[in-house]
């Protein structure tokens, strides 16, 4: 019996992961551009540890917001060995592990960030009427993509670098100054040298800090002028965020709702992607894109482990598993709903630590519909926040591929991470948990049951088949 609906499915599995499979493929040809980027925003922040810090930060983030984090990772890696070799050994790991948290805190400032978001916009996108689109996500997540990075940032510093190590400099310059006023007193004499000293270590610094600069600039001259095919890869690009913010804007009408319906956000990537397959550029004539390119940059792990999910869900799914299990967490109804959902992010949060996100999102996604399904809750209230924990794992190399990406290149101990990294997890959920109650109550309305959520809704007909 299992097998004959398995091969039944089989559509419907690559009707599912197929259109997902092409989201990446405009942004492949975008390496050069993304490195040109990562480049010019270190160059503008500076060039001292906490700029630098800031700087890696920042492209890091912004990158992994479109395409994978792991490949953004294993891009920003290179670069800052070179620049470890200027600003100074002791900086390693906080510089690792900076990378390490952006490309996680990256991804989820849009849908197509991380693999758990995708899975959590498959599973609400079968339920008619729900609120979640491309432009709905990044107005919530985006600015508290921001908040935590910035978080990560500060709990950096704190953890590695001295608190007020710029009062100490500024200090130390007016001791000098004033010492040099009083050369005839030995107590100063000995307070001048002691001081010069330590302006030499400033200036050691200073040094340091121009050498990281100048290294910078000479990468970035490396690359040289933009090609054509970046400037086409680019455009296509911004056609592509264009088309997917306007799709169904809401507050007025989307391309979408002029066509027939069944176009989602996959539809606008499978059009860039059959653009960047037809147009020639270069002076071969050559398309920007070519299958044997694909075949040897798409991360087709990714793909087959969202299909796994996805057929994992089903499974679950058709076997009344996920009902049955949301019926025995409707035995916490007693409980205030902001403290089930606390508790539901701290779950997610312990799981995502040792297992990979995309599998937890894939086995607690459907469990928390039902459950919400059965406390009458908004389905958003629990599987927002949720699918968010679970991309905030910092502790362990084993939580995400970022972290497992930055472990080996470090050489840290995996000590280390979890003494640096358990604080932040713990922080960056409770502002998430924080952020879905302030911002994205009133965004989606999670104060009221909706009605595209209710069993009526065919995409919820399995609590009735069971």
């Amino acid at each position: 019996m299992i097998l004959p609906r398995l091969f039944r499915r089989w559509k419907l599995l690559l009707l599912v992961v197929l259109p997902f499979a092409l989201l990446p493929l405009p942004l492949l040809w975008t390496a050069p551009a993304a490195r040109r980027v990562g480049l010019k925003v270190l160059l503008m922040v500076g060039s001292s540890p906490r700029r630098v810090l800031l700087g890696f930060m920042l492209p890091t983030a912004l990158l992994s917001m479109w395409i994978s984090n792991t490949a953004s990772t294993a891009m920003m890696i290179p670069i800052l060995e070179a620049v470890l070799t200027e600003l100074g050994a002791e900086h390693r790991n906080m510089m690792m592990l900076a990378i390490a948290y952006a490309a996680n805190v990256g991804g989820t400032g849009t849908v197509i960030g991380t693999p758990p978001n995708l899975i959590m916009f498959e599973f609400i996108s079968k339920l008619d009427g729900q609120p979640i689109t491309f432009g709905s996500w990044m107005v919530f997540s985006a600015p508290l993509m921001i908040i935590n990075l910035i978080i990560a940032w500060i709990w950096l510093q704190i953890l590695f670098l001295p608190i007020c190590c710029n009062k100490a400099k500024t200090k130390d310059v007016e001791t000098v100054e004033s010492s040099e006023t009083k050369q005839n007193n030995l107590e100063k004499m000995e307070t001048l040298e002691t001081n010069q000293n330590d302006l030499e270590k400033i200036e050691c610094v200073e040094t340091k800090q121009d050498d990281v600069r100048k290294l910078l600039e000479t990468k970035y001259k490396q690359l040289g002028p933009m090609s054509e095919e970046e400037y086409a890869a680019f455009s296509l690009f911004l056609l592509l965020v264009f088309l997917w913010l306007s799709r169904s804007p809401g507050f007025v009408t989307g391309w979408a709702d002029l066509l027939p319906p069944g176009c989602g956000d996959a539809t606008p990537a499978v059009f860039v992607a059959l653009i960047m397959f037809a147009i020639p550029v270069g002076a071969d004539g050559q398309p920007l894109l070519n299958w044997k390119l694909v075949q040897s940059k798409l991360a087709w792990g990714v793909i087959i482990l969202l299909g796994g999910g996805f057929a994992l869900a089903e499974g679950a799914d058709r076997s009344c598993l996920t009902v049955w299990v949301g019926e025995q967490l409707a035995r916490l109804e007693g409980l205030e709903a902001e403290l089930l959902r606390i508790l539901i992010c701290l779950l997610v949060s312990l799981i995502t630590q040792v297992a990979s996100n995309a599998a937890t999102a894939s086995m607690l996604l459907p469990v928390l519909l039902q459950l919400c399904q059965q406390l009458r809750i908004n389905p958003l209230f629990l599987m927002l926040p949720a699918t968010l924990t679970s991309s905030l794992a910092f502790m362990l190399p084993v939580s995400t591929a970022p972290n497992a990406i930055v472990f080996a290149a470090s050489g840290m101990k995996t000590s280390d991470m979890i003494k640096a990294g358990a604080g932040l997890t713990l922080i960056s959920m409770f502002v998430t948990v924080g952020w879905t109650e302030l911002v994205g109550a009133p965004i989606f309305n999670m104060d009221e049951f909706p009605e595209w959520a209710f069993p009526s809704n065919t995409s919820l007909s399995s609590a009735s088949r069971c």
